[in-house]
């Protein structure tokens, strides 16, 4: 008999409305805290994304500078370079510097020009046919 009533005492205490609550709120808490893990682990995954993203590029821009690089050991690479960079010639070699002149502009662009009297007659209904 002793037995029956240890254990419907110990049944009242778990099945005690006080008993449950304390259980409920110990749920709401784990749950906040498995919430709250999946969040960080969310927002680690999209920034490990980003970063995958920016290490590819940079990989693509190292091998395109080993590229250059290995272009430029080549004799042929440096002098290029050279001349992209500055303006320089070779021994025996002549420069050439081309000066745009305002007045020979004027001048090379009046001559190509049609006269207005041209372009009258162009511009009227049977006028092409005097160009063709």
């Amino acid at each position: 008999m002793f037995d029956f009533h240890e254990k419907r005492k110990i049944r009242n205490v778990v099945f005690s409305k006080f008993t449950i609550l304390i259980l409920l709120v110990l749920i709401g808490l784990l749950s906040m805290s498995v919430f709250e893990r999946f969040m960080a682990l969310r927002a680690i995954t999209e920034k490990r994304e980003v970063r995958e993203e920016e290490l590819h590029g940079l990989q693509q821009r190292a091998a395109a500078l080993e590229a250059e690089v290995e272009y430029m050991q080549h004799g042929r690479g440096i002098e290029e370079e050279l001349r992209n960079r500055f303006d320089v010639a070779k021994e025996g070699e002549r420069v050439i510097i081309i000066v745009d002149d305002e007045k020979g502009q004027e001048s090379a662009g009046s001559a190509l020009e049609p006269s207005d009297s041209d372009s009258q007659d162009a511009s009227s209904f049977w006028g092409f046919l005097k160009f063709w």
